[in-house]
């Protein structure tokens, strides 16, 4: 299964869609007024984990207030209905909290960045 994020459905508004082996069309698989982005299915096929902005803003920029959502597994099996996606954590983040793999191999963590804007570094 492929997965990104796509305008196809939403113009203006990134979601993410899905496509599965054998298939022919895309599948969107978030359906809300954020913008997603960078979507990581887990190693075992369970968890999509993805950054959600708030709505308007445009691409994927840094230095934002962003949502760190999972779907549930059935998602990622291959059923098209849109699940309700959790959120783990609000943060100040965006480009570099999860623009690269960040599940464990087990499936049983993930990493990403806080990175506090407008704040001294430490």
């Amino acid at each position: 299964m492929l997965v990104w994020n796509s305008e196809r459905f939403t113009p203006g508004t990134a979601q993410l869609v899905a496509l599965w082996p054998g298939a022919t069309d895309p599948v969107r698989i978030t359906n809300d007024d954020r913008v997603n982005w960078f979507p990581h299915v887990s190693p075992d096929g369970e968890h999509l984990l993805y950054l959600s902005y708030e709505p308007g803003v445009q691409g994927h920029p840094a230095d934002h207030r962003v949502e760190l959502r999972r779907l549930p597994g059935v998602l990622v099996r291959g059923a098209r209905i849109m699940p309700v996606p959790e959120t783990l954590v609000v943060l100040d983040g965006g480009q570099g909290t999860v623009n690269v793999p960040p599940w464990s191999p087990d499936s049983r963590w993930f990493a990403y960045c806080d990175y506090p804007v407008g704040r001294d570094s430490v």
